[in-house]
């Protein structure tokens, strides 16, 4: 932006500079983006810097007292998806030793049950609420809770993390959603060597997969000798159902080799079956996905079962992230700002950072930070 000059003559030619500078730029990212190596060389480079150890602390260092003996309740996106449930189990854990209670409720995989769920949550009338779901589609209930003076904080319930005011959130924890989509295709970029035949699978009725999906495609664009072949919105629930023909679809419409990404790892334990059984070679179908289910783990780690790679969250850090959040917002205090990085879990690095566990736990020490924080003894 060119900074106001007092004067005409000196206005005018500020402006002809900040024009210049800003064709200048624009010549410079055509150069870089037109660069088919350089974007091969930032995938790998990304690739390398999000694969490797997680051992900083770089969340709060300071928090308000704990507020005693509070009430939270835990909308479950799914109890039937491992993610959703063991945000739940580490939620529960931490708030027993917090002196709080917590209940879960299971917001069964769609948007009408979330909506039930949360009007269910309410009538317990406690002091705040945890929701693995998406915020902007239960806006109605969501309102009533605000005015009732619940506190409200979102795990991936947005399409970006940090506070929400405008849905009613306090705080959404998740990982950079841009960052992890584009870390997806970077894996394939890198992989592929700038030639990745892809096809990418969203569950746009999260915000959250809409823009991690989107960031996927748009760094696939990026790369001049990779194609997008497909982009597929399906809901999340119906997987079982539809992923195993959708799957057969693109075999058959694309043929192989092929890279397929999805926003979230639970989508290929129904593809997985699919290939083997029409004989497709591991080598031929390579699975990139986000979230970091045990299945997922144990994908990577067997090597033959097409899954290289998911952007793993780290489950039970999000789950202290959410009391620590709710303590501050029951304290007027602002949120904490957290976002950790996203992490790739790749057949090189398949059993480091609790990866031998079937999970991301990093080696940052967050569970002793958080109960330093609260002044709680960890047992």
């Amino acid at each position: 932006m060119t900074k106001r000059i007092p004067g005409r003559g000196r206005g005018h030619l500020a402006i002809c500079l900040g024009l210049g500078a800003a064709i200048l730029a624009l010549m410079q990212t055509g150069a870089r983006a037109a660069d088919p190596q350089a974007v091969i060389d930032r995938a790998i480079e990304n690739v390398k810097k999000f694969a490797g150890p997680q051992t900083t602390w770089d969340g709060p260092t300071s928090a308000p007292p704990l507020a005693k003996g509070k009430s939270i309740v835990f909308l479950s996106g799914d109890e039937q998806n491992d993610i959703s449930h063991l945000y739940g189990v580490y939620m529960k854990n931490a708030a027993d030793k917090m002196g709080w209670k917590l209940t879960v409720i299971d917001g069964h995989g769609s948007p009408t049950s979330w909506l039930a769920g949360l009007n269910q949550a309410i009538a317990l009338k406690p002091d705040g609420i945890v929701m693995f779901a998406d915020a902007a589609s239960l806006q109605d209930p969501m309102r009533t809770a605000a005015a009732q003076g619940i506190a409200m904080v979102g795990l991936h319930a947005a399409a970006t993390p940090g506070p929400h005011p405008e849905i009613n959130l306090f705080y959404n924890i998740q990982q950079d959603t841009v960052a992890i989509g584009q870390a997806e295709a970077d894996w394939v970029i890198a992989d592929s060597k700038g030639k990745g035949r892809v096809v990418i699978l969203s569950h746009n009725e999260y915000a959250i997969a809409a823009t991690k999906s989107g960031a996927t495609r748009d760094r696939i664009k990026e790369c001049t000798g990779c194609a997008v072949l497909d982009y597929v919105n399906s809901p999340a629930s119906e997987a079982a159902q539809r992923q195993p023909q959708l799957t057969t679809s693109w075999v058959q419409r694309f043929g192989l080799p092929l890279y397929a990404t999805s926003v979230g790892d639970n989508d290929w334990d129904f593809a997985v079956p699919v290939l083997r059984s029409a004989g497709v070679k591991p080598d031929e179908v390579k699975l990139v996905a986000a979230d970091g289910n045990r299945s997922a783990y144990d994908r990577i780690r067997q090597g033959k079962s097409y899954q290289l790679v998911t952007v793993s969250e780290p489950i039970e850090l999000q789950a202290f992230q959410a009391l620590d959040e709710l303590n501050r917002a029951f304290n007027k205090a602002p949120p904490s700002g957290y976002v950790q990085s996203p992490y790739l879990v790749t057949p090189q690095n398949v059993n480091a950072e609790g990866g031998d566990k079937n999970a991301f736990f990093p080696s940052n020490g967050y569970k002793e930070h958080y109960f330093k924080l609260w002044g709680v003894e960890a047992k």
